[in-house]
């Protein structure tokens, strides 16, 4: 039987490295619907979004080095899909000063 959930996929705050925001768990297929980036810091940060195949390599869906200023919010609306294991990755050139969140549907 298939199921699909409508659902909050993943939420935090961004590292200073490139790191894992999202994995599509195993034998489901998902749409990213958004991801949202705030800045909640006093200065403009600079911010990256990936997409990544499962052992595939890293590919960005937004400009390299993103400025997100004081205060923003970026909203990535278009949509994605995903199979088992791909991942989404993100960084900002300052740890725990940018939070996101990542909606969508999971299909398994």
């Amino acid at each position: 039987m298939t199921t699909m959930s409508v659902k909050s996929l993943a939420d935090g705050q961004l590292a200073a490295a490139k790191a894992t925001l999202y994995t599509v768990p195993a034998l489901t297929t998902t749409i990213i619907k958004t991801i949202s980036y705030v800045n909640t810091d006093i200065a403009a940060r600079t911010v990256n979004l990936y997409i990544k195949p499962s052992g595939g390599t890293s590919r960005r869906i937004i400009p390299n080095n993103m400025t997100l200023g004081i205060g923003y919010m970026m909203v990535y609306d278009d949509e994605i899909t995903l199979e088992a294991a791909d991942e989404i990755e993100g960084d900002a050139d300052a740890a725990t000063v940018v939070d996101f969140t990542i909606n969508g549907v999971e299909k398994s």
